[in-house]
Parts: structure tokens; sequence; C-alpha cells
């Protein structure tokens, strides 16, 4: 671990693989083993039906159907710091070391941002984009004031700044502006114009189905017809007495059809420059949110937990080296412009980044060559006339051959 958070960023320095963004994301993930002491390290814990760890003293106060769900389950866990542009054209695992599960995260990810601005330099982190369970407020300061990261991170509701904010929102200087609501995605056709007559029948019925069905779907509730969604920004607090540096909060509003309204917020150390700001670092939170579509790339297609040892060492070794060919892919999709595969599973990627070439084999005396297309050619073109008669002769002869034999090859 210390080497995959040394010196390989210092090698993917050398190989420009960080964008100049410098928009870097934290992330914790539970790496689950078969229930086996013998894992090295391993705890076992309790989790919920999305895999959501749960204290086991709150299981009495459970809806019992849902608890019903819950179970033990023997874990690791891994705290990930990646990297992402905004195209999100690549995800790539920066830093990450692997702990016992019911390890606290929070001091671990901020000691990998220190490994990791001491080992490729300041400058290369410039965007922290952190979830509520990192809030750290020495630590949030510490990044901005040592290492020149600006953070961004959901508040908690029974924080003192959380509730400074809310009650700003009356105030005549606090100007919501709404968020502009993104077009749909065209649909691509199901299916080509040249497929056969009963395919393309065969799907404009189940089309026509599918139209009624969801014309009987009852329409949504009111209370979760989402209405409007808005954003502002307020800037300078100080009541997070920890954080040595002022923070600046982004309110989120959601207007629901029977007219109640949910609020959120985040904080923010990089202070607002336009009118725009408080829309757009709620857009950049979104980024968080999509990696997490890399995390499910490597723990469900990269045998990330084919462990064929239950040693400490080991299982570390099986994570980091399996992370680091993933880094390399990312590294190789993004230098050669095909971030659309960023989505696809490993066998699809393989089917279309691995090389492939169409060759003629010659046999003779035991022994076989192969060309190319245009390599076969140019010795056919090469040879005295009395050798390419002969081949042509001999490739007749075969080809005759060849439709006498493959005519009928399935009895009628």
């Amino acid at each position: 671990m210390g080497w995959f958070n040394g010196d390989v960023p210092k090698m993917s320095k050398l190989h420009k693989a960080f964008a100049a963004e410098g928009i870097f994301s934290g992330d914790v993930s539970y790496l689950f083993v078969p229930d086996n002491p013998a894992y090295e390290g391993s705890v076992r814990m309790l989790f919920d039906e999305n895999d959501h760890p749960v204290e086991a003293k709150s299981l009495a106060g459970m809806d019992p159907h849902r608890a019903a769900r819950c179970r033990w389950r023997r874990c690791y866990k891994i705290v990930s710091l990646l990297h992402t542009d905004r195209r999100r054209s690549f995800f790539m695992r920066a830093a990450m070391r692997i702990v016992p599960g019911n390890e606290n995260e929070c001091p671990i990810l901020y000691e990998l941002v220190d490994e990791f601005v001491g080992s490729v330099g300041k400058c290369i982190i410039k965007r922290l984009i952190l979830d509520r369970g990192f809030i750290d407020g020495a630590k949030i300061g510490y990044c901005k004031l040592t290492h020149g990261i600006d953070i961004l991170m959901p508040l908690k509701k029974n924080m003192d700044l959380y509730k400074d904010a809310l009650g700003l929102l009356k105030s005549p200087d606090v100007k919501f502006l709404e968020v502009p609501r993104s077009a749909p995605r065209p649909i691509a056709p199901a299916r080509l114009p040249q497929s056969p007559e009963n395919i393309r029948r065969r799907e404009a019925k189940r089309q026509k189905t599918l139209a009624k069905l969801k014309a009987k779907e009852p329409a949504p509730a009111p209370e979760k017809t989402l209405v409007k969604s808005e954003a502002a920004g307020i800037q300078g607090f100080t009541s997070f007495d920890t954080c040595p540096v002022p923070l600046n909060v982004i309110i989120n509003r959601e207007t629901y059809a029977d007219g109640h309204q949910d609020i959120w917020m985040f904080l923010d150390t990089r202070p607002f420059e336009n009118p725009q700001d408080p829309l757009e670092r709620r857009e950049e939170y979104h980024l968080r949110t999509d990696i997490e579509e890399g995390h499910r790339q490597l723990k469900c297609f990269w045998d990330l937990t084919e462990f064929t040892s239950r040693a400490f060492s080991l299982v570390v070794n099986q994570v980091i080296f399996v992370a680091l060919a993933y880094n390399l892919l990312q590294l190789y999709r993004k230098r050669q412009g095909r971030k659309e595969l960023n989505r696809r599973t490993l066998p699809r990627i393989y089917n279309q980044l691995l090389p492939s070439a169409s060759f003629i084999i010659i046999y003779c005396q035991n022994r076989f060559a192969l060309f190319t297309t245009s390599e076969y050619t140019k010795i056919l073109l090469t040879r005295a006339k009395n050798i390419q008669d002969k081949i042509l002769r001999k490739t007749l002869r075969l080809e005759r051959e060849m439709v006498q034999e493959l005519n009928s090859p399935r009895p009628p």
C-alpha cells in the first residue's frame, strides 16, 4: 500500500495521468469475504439489504421486515482517493488503504491526502469532493491552508453551521436560482431497420404492450413529484469552531407538488466568484456519485475478491494489483479517446480495444507461415510467370473441391 500510494503516483504524474482540473473524491467501500475467522484482520459486521452497516442495537426499533433482511457479514474496508475530470472520461484510484471493516475512515482519508501530496507535490489535488462522513473541521482547514485544496461536502443537519444557514434563509440577500432541468436523452431505436420482418413486428407489439402498461400506472403521489429545484449561496461562515478557515454554504431547496420543501446543504472552502456558482457547485458534487459506476466495474468485473489466501498481505496484494491494472486500462482509454468504454464490462472492453488482424496461412512440409493479405499478394505478383500459373491452377482446383465438398454440409 505504501508503494501504491507513493511510487505509483510519481510515475503516473510523469505520464500525465492527472487532469489539470485536479478533481479528486474520497470514498469508502466494504470488501466482503467468506465468514471465516482465518481471514487475517477481517471483522464481522451487521449490514442491511443494501449492504449498509447497521448498529446491532438498532434492530429492536427497526421495521420487522427490514430487520429480517439484515445479516452478519465478514469484511474489510477500502478507503480510496479517486480522480476524475468534469467530462467523466476516466476514473482512477490515486491512493488506497485496506483496513478492518470497523475502523474509522475519516482520519485514514486525510492521511492518504497527505501521502499523495507528499509524493507528487501540491496543485495536483485542487478540488476534493467528500461525503458527510469525512467532516472534520481541523482537517478541512489543514487541507485548505497547507495543501491549497478546496473541499466540497454535504452538511449534517445537527451542525451549528447548518442551523445558522437555515436561519438566514429569509434574508433578502439570499437569492435562490432555479436549477435548469436537463433535456431527456434520446432513446435509440430498439431494432435496426434491416432486421428481419418477424423481429420488427415482435418489437412493435412489445412497444405497444409497454405503452399500455405505462398508461395504466397510477400517477405519482404529489409528495413525491418534484416541481422545482433551487440553489443559493451564503459566504463567510465562522461558526464551525474547529475549522480555522471561513466556510461557504450552498443551500439546495426542492419543492414538491403538495407544497412541501426539502432543504439540504453543502459546505465549500472555495469562495463564490459569480452568481451562478451555487448551481455549478451543486452540479460538481454529482461527480462523486457518478464515480460509483467505476466502483461497480472494479468490484463486479475485475475479480477483486478472488482471494487465494487468507493472509492479509496477500489480500492487500490482490486488491492493489487489480486496482493498478484498472488504472492502467483507464489511462490507455484516456489516451485513445475512448471514454465511452468507461461504463462497459471488461469482456466488452477487450472486444473493443484488443488488436485484431487476419492472416493467410501457408503450409509446406510440416511447416507453416503467416502472411497478411498484402504480403501474400506481393509474393504472388513477384513470382515468375510459370510459378504464378502453377499457383493459379492449384487454387482453382482447391476452389472446385471446396465447392463440391461443402455444397450441402447438412443432409436434407
